[in-house]
C-alpha cells in the first residue's frame, strides 16, 4: 500500500474539539499530517525525519489549509478525540496509520521501512473516517 489519497474539499471533522487559531510553519493541505515545532507553529510531519518531525511533540490533520507559512489553520489531534473524514474508501476500516516518509503523508502501518519513527496517527473506524490516537515513543524506531 502507499500513502493515503486526500482530496482537500474531503477533509472534515466528524467530531471532537480541534485545535483552531494554530500557525503554519509551511504551506499545508487539509488533510495532511502535521507536528508542532518547538517554536508552537505547526509544519508537515514525515516518519523518517527528526523525532519532532515525527510528532513527538504533538501530531495531528490538518482541518484547514495554510497557503503559505504564518496564515493560521485548524488542527484535528488525538487529545482533542477527534474523529476525521477523508471521503469514501479512502480508508481501510481496522487498520492502524502512521506518520509517512513525504512530508505530510499519512500511510498504513504496515509501510513503514527501517528507520522510519512509528508514530501512530489513528485508527480507520470505516472506510472513510480514522479516529486519531497519536502515540509517540521514542523507542519505536522501525529496524
Amino acid at each position: 500500500m502507499a500513502a493515503i489519497t486526500v482530496t482537500a474539499a474531503n477533509v472534515s471533522l466528524v467530531s471532537g474539539e480541534p485545535l483552531g487559531n494554530q500557525i503554519a510553519a509551511a504551506a499545508i493541505t487539509p488533510g495532511q499530517s502535521v507536528y508542532k515545532l518547538d517554536n508552537g507553529t505547526w509544519g508537515l510531519a514525515q516518519g523518517d525525519g527528526t523525532a519532532v518531525e515525527a510528532g513527538s511533540n504533538d501530531l495531528g490533520i490538518a482541518l484547514g489549509g495554510a497557503s503559505a507559512a504564518g496564515q493560521r489553520f485548524s488542527v484535528a489531534t488525538g487529545a482533542g478525540n477527534c474523529i476525521v473524514a477523508f471521503g469514501s474508501g479512502i480508508l481501510t476500516a481496522g487498520f492502524f496509520y502512521t506518520v509517512g516518509d513525504t512530508a505530510g503523508a499519512i500511510v498504513p502501518s504496515s509501510d513503514n521501512g527501517s528507520g522510519d519513527k512509528a508514530t501512530l496517527i489513528g485508527q480507520a473506524i470505516s472506510t472513510s473516517q480514522l479516529l486519531l490516537m497519536r502515540h509517540y515513543n521514542a523507542g519505536a524506531v522501525i529496524a
